[in-house]
């Protein structure tokens, strides 16, 4: 059997798109938006749904949690909110996600970075009170609209579209790392998702220098690539084990360097997990580690390695960080200490 579960009912990019999602949500009567104070910003002025009270609440601390979720959703029913809005980045958009599965709202999202992958797809991470991911969470149904609106999107710092680069390139090592389990079948999930990966890789090749010195055009192409794309490749997913070293590395660093990763973005630290994973992962289609560092380093202005991200050369929490990915991925921890080694 073959199912696949798409992540938004509608995907809408263009500029003016949050006064569309104002004019859809016509005859609404109350929403809850959900946002951080830039998200908010960024979104509000261009969001005006005539005849309905707007509330907002975001995520405290910049992480989204369960009791958080929890708190929003018993707001949201008892102000009687028909919808919930998420405006924002990833932690905005994932805090909005839950809030609607726990209250049985419906859910419309509105990125205003390019630097997640949040806003298409039903996953959700969450995190618990200490910052510590508390794992995953599918939705139980696709979210009902994305509203990507290229004014905002395209007004966004260009260190967040890298950073959003960077995270999509994970697509490709993720899903070339099933080669690194040899038990693994045929499976026609994977081979398509590889070749979405593929095609992903040459928008961001192609694309994205013109994106980052302001092009229109190649602007129009990352943003969709980061958004759209990177989601689909998830909802398409694989019966096949894959390692997921990128975001295993990035899910370890933020446990083991708690205070140094501050200095970095989400999609940063996952792209130094890319370089590692394809050390293990070797060559795929052509790209290479040498070469996705390269990218990294010259084209996106990114960490491409340890000492990037100023992470301090301390042996016992580098091998900690070894046995973290190991221990998630499944793969021997000699090989993955080897790789890591070599960032």
């Amino acid at each position: 059997m073959i199912e696949i579960q798409q992540g938004a009912s509608r995907y809408v990019q263009e500029k003016g798109a949050a006064l569309r999602l104002a004019e859809d949500l016509r005859g609404v009567t109350e929403v809850l938006v959900v946002g951080g104070e830039k998200g908010l910003a960024a979104f509000l002025p261009r969001f005006a749904p005539q005849g309905a009270r707007l509330v907002t609440a975001g995520p405290e601390d910049g992480k989204s949690t369960w009791e958080q979720a929890r708190v929003l959703a018993a707001k949201a029913v008892e102000s009687g909110a028909q919808v919930i809005v998420g405006a924002g980045g990833g932690e905005a958009l994932d805090l909005a996600k839950a809030a609607a599965a726990l209250s049985g709202r419906r859910l419309y999202l509105a990125p205003t970075s390019a630097a997640t992958s949040a806003a298409a797809t039903t996953l959700a991470a969450l995190y618990d009170a200490k910052g510590r991911r508390s794992g995953g969470y599918a939705l139980p149904r696709p979210v009902d609209g994305v509203y990507a609106d290229e004014d905002i999107l395209f007004a966004a710092p260009r260190r967040t579209l890298a950073a959003g680069i960077a995270d999509g390139m994970a697509k490709l090592s993720e899903t070339a790392s099933a080669c690194l389990y040899p038990d693994n079948p045929p499976e026609p999930r994977w081979r398509s998702a590889m070749a979405q990966a593929l095609h992903l890789m040459d928008v961001y090749f192609s694309c994205a220098a013109g994106a980052l010195e302001g092009g229109e055009a190649e602007m129009r192409e990352i943003v969709f690539a980061n958004l759209y794309l990177v989601s689909q490749i998830s909802a398409t997913g694989s019966g096949r084990r894959i390692a997921e070293l990128a975001h295993a590395f990035y899910n370890g660093v933020t446990r083991l360097y708690p205070e140094e990763r501050r200095c970095a973005l989400h999609g940063e630290i996952v792209g130094v997990g890319v370089l590692l994973e394809m050390e293990m992962a070797g060559t795929v289609a052509g790209y290479t580690r040498r070469s996705a560092a390269a990218f990294l380093r010259e084209v996106l202005h990114c960490p491409a390695a340890l000492a990037d991200l100023g992470l301090p050369d301390d042996e016992v929490r580098r091998a900690r960080l070894s046995a973290y990915i190991s221990e998630k991925s499944g793969l021997s921890p000699t090989a993955v200490a080897l790789a890591l080694r070599t960032l």
